[in-house]
């Protein structure tokens, strides 16, 4: 009989068409937020799973590539529609264009929405709400902080922000853990002081806010004893940024509720966890690592 979660990583899935600065272009790339956190999240807690509503033409390949990496089928249910398909244009200064060929109301269809958290993971220690569309966010917050005691962490979408900032601060006001990118803090505040942001957003409820920086790494703030925390990013032979952000989530969480484990920490292994994602395109790295490897290269890294 299958165990509840842990940990459950709520957000995607995606086929990505990833375009580099110098051209190089790779189509049909597995993504998803939901895959990127949950394969990551298990290099460093087993008992992590996802709820990602699965399309119409989801490859088979991919859903044994899923079976085989550990994952149960009770989070991914199904849509008549065929699945999301994005185009990532990144420039040379680390920007990135989304193009969303299904659109934003097939977005919001394959996003996941309280029903669909199996009855199975309702008793999950924490809930990592990914980003997806700003509806579809505020509706599983909402329940999750109505049904469950769970840690409530919150990874926003830096396209929806404009015309939103008063309605995403009061989603930020209802969670335990914010984690926005230095993009989304940009938007959402208007300054590059991420410090000040940290405190700004832990003034509207979280307890720990992190801002992650990408190769400058991270500024980790607990509101409840006043401390900062700036965590360099790990190095890594960087093939394909997309999806690095997701990883570093899903690991961050799945370290938090390990015994005795520090924000530091925390950090530290959601950088990693991002070092393996930026090595190839899409999760295919994700699928290839270990666990093991994980481990020894946080242990690595801290020495």
């Amino acid at each position: 009989m299958m165990t509840p979660p842990r940990l459950v990583c709520l957000g995607n899935l995606t086929i990505d068409d990833v375009v580099l600065p110098d051209g190089t272009e790779k189509s049909d790339c597995t993504g998803g937020d939901a895959l990127y956190a949950c394969l990551a999240a298990r290099f460093f807690e087993t008992a992590s799973e996802m709820v990602a509503p699965v399309g119409s033409d989801w490859p088979k390949k991919i859903e044994e590539q899923i079976r085989k990496a550990g994952l149960s089928d009770l989070g991914l249910p199904p849509r008549n529609l065929p699945s999301l398909h994005n185009r990532i244009d990144y420039d040379a200064n680390g920007g990135r264009v989304w193009t969303l060929f299904n659109g934003e109301e097939a977005f919001q269809t394959l996003s996941p929405v309280p029903d669909d958290i199996p009855q199975l993971y309702r008793s999950a220690e924490a809930f990592l709400v990914l980003a997806m569309t700003l509806e579809a966010q505020i509706d599983l917050v909402a329940a999750l902080k109505r049904d469950s005691h769970a840690l409530v962490a919150l990874d926003p979408q830096e396209d929806y922000i404009a015309g939103n900032e008063e309605r995403l601060k009061a989603l930020i006001s209802q969670c335990d853990i914010f984690l926005p990118s230095a993009e989304e803090a940009r938007q959402l505040l208007g300054h590059d002081d991420w410090s000040a942001a940290a405190r700004t957003f832990a003034e509207l409820g979280p307890e720990i806010v992190v801002v992650k920086l990408g190769p400058d790494g991270s500024l980790l703030y607990d509101s409840r004893n006043g401390r900062e925390i700036r965590v360099p990013a790990l190095e890594a032979d960087v093939v394909d940024t997309t999806g690095a952000g997701d990883s570093f989530c899903g690991a961050f969480m799945a370290a938090l509720l390990q015994e005795n484990c520090d924000l530091e920490t925390a950090a530290r292994a959601g950088s990693v966890a991002a070092s393996f994602t930026v090595s190839g395109y899409g999760v295919d790295p994700l699928f290839v690592a270990t666990s093991a490897q994980a481990k020894r290269r946080l242990v690595d890294w801290r020495r």
